[in-house]
Formats: structure tokens, C-alpha cells, sequence
């Protein structure tokens, strides 16, 4: 491991206990009312039933009287995204842009260590950081979970978890690939940001547009959902799409960052 490396993941590993720790509560909360959703499945079919088509699409068609549905409609199909992409756009903003803006990047790029290497090394960080995170939300969901009777196989979930981190991975690239190039860590948050509540919403509202459901496909969060991994297993093509995603978004920061002047 590199010394860039392991200094990003020391000036993270409190962050990751907070978002480690703030995910077990999450689990626990819905977990507890689990009990009483699927006691009272049909009174939330029939509600659900009622929502426009652009809100099914959101919440998925899976049964919430079911673990599979409840955990998809509670968990994966919003609020964990939107946890995930909080903390990928921030780190991945933070990452290049905001050792610019604190004037400590002149330092580190006066190290033997290239431009290229920085950067390739600060995102093996995110992603280490983005799996920490996957890895403390399965375990709490197995291990939570089954305690109440929320019982999903855990290939399952490790699958959903996967697609989840890959989903944040995608977009820390974006703004990793924003802040090497504008230099500004607020510009690449609040664009990056931008864009993925506009290809979420794009996702969401597609379908039900007649003519226009081809475009959910161009989302990241179409190849995220699709399946859903949380009850079909892994899903090879689509990971392989978020994967290129952030691949791509990393070949691209280092491209702009090595071309572009630092500011002290």
C-alpha cells in the first residue's frame, strides 16, 4: 500500500466509523419495523397501488410484505443511494480539488510520486473507503436483519451492496474528474450532484413517458436497479457498466489533472 493510500484512508477512518456506525442505526430502525410492515402488507399494497407509475418505478414492484421487496422499496431503491453518493461525490470533489483549494497540492506533486500516481492512488482510496462502507451495511443487514426475521440470502444482499458501491464509485469519479479539472471542490459537489438527481429522476420518469424509455437506459441508476440484484443475484453486465463508468471517469481525471496548472 502507498503512502498516499494509507494517508487517505487514516484521514478517513473516521469518517468511516461515523458512516459505518450511522448505517448499523439505519438497519436496526427499518429491521424493528419490519415486523409490523409485514403484518400489515395488504393496507401498503393497496396504497401503493395508488402511487403514480413514476413512484412505483422508484419504490420497484416488488411486494413490501416480502424481506426482498420491504428492504428494496426501504433501503435500495433511495436512501441508499442517496447515503452512498454523499459521501463518493464529496471525497471524490475532495480528493484533488480540495488539496488544491487548502494549497497543499504544489507539496504533494513536488513528491517523487507523478500527477498520474496521485490521482489513480487518491481513487483507490475512495473506492477502499466505498467498500468499507459496503461491507459494514451487509453485515448489518445479515446479521440485524435475521434478527427480526428480515431474512434475505446473503448473496443477495451482497450483490445489491456491490451494485451500490459501484453506483457511488461512478459518480466519485465524476467529481474527482470535475475537481482535476475546474480545480474547485463546491463546483464539482453542486454538479456533480446536479447530475445525478437528474439522471435519477430521468431513471424514475422514463418509462412512463411514451417514447422516452429508451433514455432510462443511458443512467447510471438504470444499470444499478436493473434486476433488481437484491432478489435475482448478481448482475454481471450491469456491474461491468458502473464499473467502466468510474473507470472512465478516472482515466479522464488523470488526463486533465496532468495537463492542467496547479494553483497554489
Amino acid at each position: 500500500m502507498t503512502t498516499i493510500v494509507r494517508k487517505e484512508l487514516r484521514d478517513q477512518r473516521r469518517g468511516l466509523l461515523g458512516w459505518g456506525g450511522g448505517l448499523a442505526a439505519m438497519v436496526l430502525m427499518y429491521s424493528s419495523f419490519w415486523p409490523s410492515v409485514r403484518d400489515n402488507a395488504g393496507q401498503f399494497e393497496s396504497y401503493l397501488e395508488n402511487l403514480p407509475e413514476a413512484m412505483r418505478n422508484i419504490i420497484g414492484e416488488l411486494s413490501l410484505g416480502t424481506p426482498v421487496g420491504y428492504l428494496q422499496s426501504e433501503l435500495y431503491s433511495f436512501l441508499g443511494p442517496a447515503l452512498i453518493l454523499v459521501f463518493a461525490i464529496g471525497a471524490g470533489a475532495r480528493s484533488v480539488a480540495g488539496e488544491e483549494e487548502l494549497a497543499t497540492m504544489d507539496l504533494l506533486a513536488a513528491t517523487p510520486v507523478s500527477r498520474r500516481a496521485i490521482v489513480v492512488e487518491k481513487f483507490l482510496a475512495l473506492s477502499a473507503t466505498a467498500a468499507g462502507i459496503g461491507v459494514i451495511l451487509w453485515v448489518a443487514l445479515v446479521t440485524i436483519g435475521r434478527a427480526f426475521d428480515l431474512d434475505v440470502p446473503p448473496g443477495n444482499v451482497a450483490a445489491a451492496t456491490l451494485q451500490l458501491v459501484l453506483l457511488g464509485m461512478a459518480f466519485g469519479a465524476m467529481a474527482m474528474l470535475l475537481g482535476a479539472w475546474l480545480g474547485r471542490k463546491s463546483l464539482a459537489i453542486a454538479v456533480t450532484s446536479a447530475l445525478a438527481v437528474a439522471t435519477f429522476l430521468l431513471d424514475a420518469f422514463a418509462p412512463a413517458v411514451e417514447g422516452l424509455d429508451w433514455a432510462e437506459k443511458i443512467t447510471p441508476f438504470h444499470y444499478y436497479g436493473d434486476g433488481p440484484p437484491l432478489q435475482d443475484g448478481f448482475q454481471v453486465v450491469n456491474a461491468l457498466v458502473l464499473a467502466g463508468i468510474a473507470a472512465a471517469g478516472l482515466l479522464l481525471s488523470i488526463l486533465a489533472f496532468d495537463r492542467r496548472d496547479i494553483h497554489a
